[in-house]
């Protein structure tokens, strides 16, 4: 086994460094929990720690590293693909979980052959971005859109109400106005039948004295 792996033109890294990187990761609870993913990386990488780079293909992985049968075919059967896949993805999973990490394995879309390196080389994509996200700034509470939302709609609403007012007065005038007009005419009703009333009294009357007049000189 190679003792260090060069890392750039004047770095490099023991293998003993790479296999204790290699022992933190299978020995979390997601990769114990999958001992596929796990063989899969262990083969990648000591393949790697002794040269052996050019055997580690689709077909190699799946005989050598999952047990497949010799008539395995990775053209027809993509499980080599779908457990590479959630194998980055779980090794992104873990950096992101243990910033203090001083030796990465990274295995780049397109290639099962891992590549080993230090923190200082490491992108910045791999550092715990979450970890400051969503944090209110000198201890205020950060407004979210739906608290700020309200306050851009009170102008609407106060124009609404103002409107529905506007609308009930309306209302209330036009049913105030029939009822002054209906009191009005009962009035004038009123007003009529009492001078009829009185007309009425004086005929009355007046033929009362005429009768009286004739009785007076007859008798």
């Amino acid at each position: 086994m190679i003792n260090s792996v060069p890392v750039s033109q004047d770095t490099t890294i023991a293998t003993a460094d790479i296999t204790s990187a290699l022992d933190g990761i299978l020995t979390t609870d997601k990769f114990l929990a999958s001992p596929q993913m796990s063989a899969f990386l262990r083969y990648v990488v000591e393949q790697t720690l002794i040269g052996n780079t050019r055997r580690i293909k689709a077909f190699t992985v799946g005989i050598e590293a999952l047990g497949k049968p010799a008539s395995f075919d990775p053209q027809t059967d993509p499980s080599v693909r779908v457990l590479a896949k959630r194998l980055r993805s779980s090794l992104d999973t873990y950096y992101l979980q243990n910033p203090d990490t001083t030796v990465f394995i990274e295995m780049k879309p397109g290639s099962y052959v891992p590549k080993f390196l230090l923190r200082s080389e490491m992108p910045v994509a791999m550092a715990p971005m979450h970890a400051h996200q969503h944090q209110p700034m000198n201890g205020q509470i950060a407004q979210t859109p739906m608290q700020s939302q309200p306050a851009r709609e009170m102008p609407m609403q106060q124009e609404a109400a103002s409107n529905a007012t506007e609308q009930a007065n309306s209302a209330h005038l036009s049913v105030q106005q029939p009822i002054g007009n209906t009191g009005q005419t009962h009035s004038d009703a009123a007003n009529n039948g009492s001078h009829e009333d009185q007309e009425d009294r004086n005929t009355s009357i007046n033929q009362l004295w005429q009768a009286y007049k004739s009785s007076s000189k007859v008798a």
